[in-house]
């Protein structure tokens, strides 16, 4: 009897023990201090995604895209698509919860002009909604831009255009970005606004990206963008002559946990003055 009763207090003794320590936060795995704080969701091939990256992490990002070069070239607001290449290189870092800053170097060559020409984009991201509105997202964001390519500029006098060149401008940039999903299907938008601080050109210049995209299998996204630059021209006569438009389909991996993204995708202009032709490839990953 007394070796049971010692038997039974030990395993009690042990379970208890065993209680605490499941309870004790000190041996908890955390989820900041997982995988999961590294994970992105950076599945647009345009769009600006409606995600910041958590605290103290990095998230990096490179594109390379190639606009065709055409009678009436422009480039998509802060340098999104301009005549010839136009390589990208950059990324986002968390700084407190729902706030991260963001920057973007930018080489453009073999377009319309002679040489290469870099520009950048850099600004600070704004997470509206609270995390635990899981589907829906709403981000704002704003900062300063360098053209790598000036646009170009309908000279009413000569009813020509000016030629596009290297070294545009410095400017200033806002923009709302919104997704949601519902099961599979995303669907996002992307309004952005800039004004670039040089004679000749318009008071602002306005960007509408439109798209949808739903998880075939596993890790694979397939979807459509829509990019629409100086929409504001589309009823009013402006610096660049007009809105331009492309469209097409998108394609997206995510590998590694999600750490990982791969997009891209071609796309054919809708107007006159649009691009015949867009393609562009883009990476991000999550450190």
């Amino acid at each position: 009897m007394r070796n049971a009763l010692l038997f039974f207090t030990v395993a009690a003794c042990t379970l208890v023990a065993s209680t605490v320590r499941a309870d004790d936060p000190v041996d908890e795995v955390r989820p900041d201090d997982s995988a999961d704080r590294h994970s992105i969701d950076r599945t647009w091939l345009y769009l600006d995604d409606a995600h910041v990256a958590a605290p103290m992490t990095a998230i990096g990002m490179s594109n390379a895209t190639y606009t065709s070069v055409g009678s009436h070239p422009s480039q998509f607001g802060a340098n999104t698509a301009q005549p010839g290449g136009l390589v990208s290189l950059g990324g986002e870092v968390g700084i407190v919860p729902r706030v991260s800053v963001m920057a973007l170097g930018q080489m453009g060559f073999a377009g319309e002009g002679p040489g290469p020409s870099a520009g950048a984009t850099a600004g600070v991201r704004f997470q509206l909604l609270p995390p635990s509105m899981q589907r829906t997202h709403l981000v704002l964001s704003g900062g300063y831009v360098r053209e790598a390519w000036a646009a170009p500029v309908w000279n009413d006098s000569t009813s020509a255009w000016i030629p596009a060149q290297p070294h545009g401008d410095n400017g200033a940039w806002t923009q709302v970005a919104f997704s949601q999903d519902i099961e599979r299907l995303r669907i996002g938008s992307t309004v952005h606004a800039e004004h670039v601080f040089s004679p000749g050109r318009d008071p602002l210049d306005v960007m509408l990206q439109l798209g949808a995209s739903y998880r075939v299998a596993g890790p694979f996204r397939a979807g459509v963008e829509y990019v629409g630059q100086d929409v504001e021209e589309t009823l009013l006569a402006g610096a660049e002559g007009g809105a331009r438009h492309f469209v097409g389909p998108t394609a997206s991996l995510q590998l590694l946990g999600d750490r990982l993204t791969m997009v891209a995708g071609p796309a054919v202009g809708l107007s006159a003055y649009s691009p015949a032709f867009v393609g562009r490839f883009a990476l991000a990953y999550g450190f």
